[in-house]
């Protein structure tokens, strides 16, 4: 099957602008499901997610950027692959299911077992969709992969609005991940043209397993990484504390993870087609790991600078705890978002067995950090703890992506300083104006506001002043053709 040769600036406008919508979609959902959940549903929840989440990395088995990354792909092998997912996706949804009461006890939740029952579906509902999806992104149809995004996010957020409206509760986010799950499989289905048969050889999935197991470990030790602050969190400050360090994450780590994951996904096919060509990847990966810290450096030093009336204004007076914890953890998502373009080069370099290693040691470091933070300094320890660990491994894990690319490390320094200048500007400005109108006893929304202007003028300024060729990259991908 061919291929067109994929454009990183094309793809990303389409994800871009999905990614977009879903950050605008996440914000006004959390904004009114916060006033009509409590806490602890969100609490509970968050200790499900630690569970569902191996639903977006288990659920294609790392045969999907395998595929993307294949020369010679046989109609054989994407059928392989197809019911490969799908048991995986079941034999998942029943482990889940056999350890939902076991789970609920270690965590001192009742009703977690339950939760987890009906989420499990979710398991084959996405493995259904998953090879329809790769081929998808294999033929560059990002726009396709952009509009399902949107529609299904909406429909997931809607029918949790509603039945929390209806007075479901922590039902409401179940009903929330059924419907996504089941919209996007649905739509992957629809969109690609390709259909299952019942023929397949185990022989041409062989051949792949190597990277796909690799990259598949490589994402179980990501999981444990991202997800074991929470499982201490919970297990030794309760679900109650879960709910506003969960919502931290949601709010301020997800637009930032949102930009990152545009880059990623729009340089790996990229990357893929230029195997042959070190100078062409070399340019795209610096090109995007420059844009990424372009846009996540402002937005950390203003959320971090304006946290108290963001608080304030987005989720409600009773919340007010979130604000503390993203002095911490706003940084920590500056920096995942500069690392989440590196799996890429190691993906399409074959060497996943290097990011599995690499991942493991991070996540060590990680455990350890949080442990100690937790034991020291509670919920703030337990995020001071993240923030340290993420800025020890940040040189290792950079060091070794340049030396995939075979390029010196001074070259990502050079493509990333003035964006941390820039983030480091934005909160010290956005800061001063907010200290100097407080006595004036404006509300949250004004102070939020016009501090808010203020950052972003400097940033404008220090745009133009620095980075004149980021700001022409920059309206290159916002601008539709």
């Amino acid at each position: 099957m061919s291929t067109p040769q994929p454009s990183v600036g094309r793809n990303a406008r389409w994800l871009a602008t999905a990614q977009i919508a879903r950050s605008v979609i996440q914000l006004i959902g959390l904004a009114i499901l916060s006033r009509l959940l409590s806490p602890a549903d969100f609490g509970v929840m968050a200790l499900a997610t630690i569970v569902t989440n191996f639903a977006g990395l288990l659920r294609d088995m790392g045969t999907g950027p395998a595929l993307i990354r294949s020369r010679d792909m046989s109609p054989t092998l994407v059928n392989s692959v197809f019911w490969v997912n799908i048991g995986a996706g079941t034999a998942i949804a029943l482990a889940i299911v056999a350890f939902s009461v076991p789970l609920a006890r270690l965590f001192n939740s009742g009703s977690l077992s339950h939760v987890l029952c009906w989420l499990a579906l979710t398991f084959p509902i996405m493995s259904f969709g998953a090879a329809h999806q790769a081929l998808l992104e294999r033929a560059s149809q990002f726009r396709t992969v952009a509009r399902s995004d949107v529609l299904s996010y909406t429909s997931g957020m809607v029918a949790a609005i509603v039945s929390a409206y209806f007075g479901l509760g922590l039902t409401s986010l179940v009903v929330q991940a059924l419907v996504q799950s089941s919209m996007s499989s649905l739509q992957m289905y629809l969109a690609s043209p390709w259909r299952p048969t019942l023929r397949w050889d185990l022989k041409e999935v062989r051949e792949i397993f190597g990277f796909s197991s690799n990259l598949t470990l490589s994402n179980f030790v990501i999981y444990l990484n991202r997800n074991t602050d929470s499982m201490i969190v919970g297990k030794v400050l309760g679900a109650v504390a879960l709910g506003p360090y969960s919502l931290a994450f949601k709010i301020m780590l997800y637009p930032l993870q949102s930009v990152a994951y545009v880059a990623a996904k729009a340089l790996y096919p990229v990357l893929s087609a230029n195997q042959t060509d070190p100078d062409k990847q070399r340019a795209s990966y610096l090109q995007s790991v420059s844009f990424v810290a372009l846009i996540t450096a402002p937005l950390m030093g203003g959320l971090v600078a304006l946290r108290e009336p963001f608080i304030a204004v987005a989720l409600g007076a009773k919340w007010a705890s979130v604000a503390p914890l993203l002095v911490w953890l706003a940084p920590v998502g500056f920096v995942q978002s500069v690392l989440s373009t590196a799996p890429a080069v190691f993906m399409v370099k074959g060497r996943t067995d290097w990011l599995l290693m690499l991942n493991f040691c991070v996540a060590m470091l990680h455990i350890a950090c949080w442990l100690i933070g937790a034991h020291f300094g509670g919920l703030q320890g337990i995020a001071a703890g993240y923030l340290v660990a993420s800025l020890a491994s940040t040189p290792i894990h950079l060091g070794v992506t340049a030396r995939l690319l075979d390029m010196p490390f001074s070259a990502l320094f050079r493509a990333l300083r003035w964006q941390v200048v820039l983030g480091v500007g934005v909160c010290l400005f956005a800061t001063v104006a907010s200290r100097a109108i407080g006595p004036l006893d404006w509300p949250a929304l004004a102070r939020l506001i016009v501090a808010g202007l203020v950052g972003v003028a400097y940033g404008l300024w220090h745009i133009s002043r620095f980075n004149p060729d980021q700001m022409l990259v920059l309206r290159r991908v916002l601008r539709f053709a």
